[in-house]
C-alpha cells in the first residue's frame, strides 16, 4: 500500500511540473520565452515568435544574432537575471497581453509587457510586429 502511494505521489508531482511549463497559454509562452532569454537560447526565443511572412533560415539567424547581441548587453550590464514573474494576461479573442517583471542582480526591476497572437493552429507565439 506505501508502495502505492508512493507511486501515486511521484505521478502527481510530475503532473504538477509539466502542467506548468506548458506553452498551451500565454502566460506558458511568456514563461518560456523569459526562460530562454534566462539560459541565452535565442534561437529557442525566434521559434517562439509570429512573423506574419513566414522567414528564411538566414533571416531567423540574423534575428537570433541580433536579439543575442542586445538581451547580453544588457543583462551583463545589469548583473544578470535574479528572477521574473509573470502576471496574468488580459486575453481578447486571438490576442493576449501578458504584463511581466524582471528583477536584476543588479537591484534593478524591469515592468514590461509582451504581446502574443494565438495561431490558426491553437499556439499562442510573440508577436514580433513583423
Amino acid at each position: 500500500m506505501k508502495k502505492l502511494l508512493s507511486f501515486a505521489a511521484v505521478c502527481l508531482f510530475v503532473l504538477t511540473l509539466c502542467s506548468c511549463s506548458s506553452t498551451d497559454t500565454p502566460e506558458g509562452v511568456t514563461t518560456k520565452a523569459i526562460k530562454c532569454i534566462v539560459d541565452k537560447d535565442y534561437k529557442g526565443y525566434v521559434d517562439l515568435m509570429y512573423f506574419k511572412k513566414e522567414k528564411t533560415d538566414e533571416e531567423k539567424q540574423q534575428l537570433v544574432a541580433l536579439i543575442q547581441d542586445k538581451m547580453n548587453k544588457e543583462v551583463e550590464k545589469k548583473e544578470g537575471i535574479k528572477d521574473f514573474n509573470v502576471g496574468t494576461p488580459s486575453v481578447e479573442e486571438n490576442t493576449a497581453i501578458v504584463p511581466y517583471t524582471i528583477n536584476y542582480g543588479n537591484g534593478d526591476t524591469k515592468e514590461e509587457k509582451m504581446k502574443l497572437i494565438k495561431t490558426e493552429d491553437g499556439k499562442w507565439l510573440i508577436d514580433s510586429g513583423k
